[in-house]
């Protein structure tokens, strides 16, 4: 099953403004959510647990980046809402 992959403005903007390394390694990352946006034995993915109506995952990428997403199975759509350092990650969302 394929899934979309979409993206919030603000995190477009943060990867368009990253080296062009940086910018592969996360590209080629995204593209797995395509096919496995769920989390499994990797461990690179995981469900957060927050307050919002909304399941929200993150992936690490790299143990230098975090994207949050969200996924709607019926769409088939996955939702890119933040990338971010990992360290910015660790702060907003507590250590994940």
């Amino acid at each position: 099953m394929t899934f979309r992959l979409m993206a919030d403005e603000r995190a477009l903007n943060f990867l368009n403004s990253l080296d062009a390394k940086d910018q592969r390694v996360i590209k080629a990352k995204l593209k797995i959510l395509r096919d496995i946006p769920y989390p499994g034995s990797d461990g690179d993915k995981e469900k957060l647990h927050t307050n919002k109506k909304r399941e929200s995952y993150r992936l690490h990428i790299a143990r230098t980046f975090t994207v949050i997403y969200n996924i709607n199975s019926d769409e088939k759509l996955v939702y890119i809402t933040h990338i971010m350092p990992i360290e910015k990650a660790h702060r907003r969302y507590g250590r994940i």
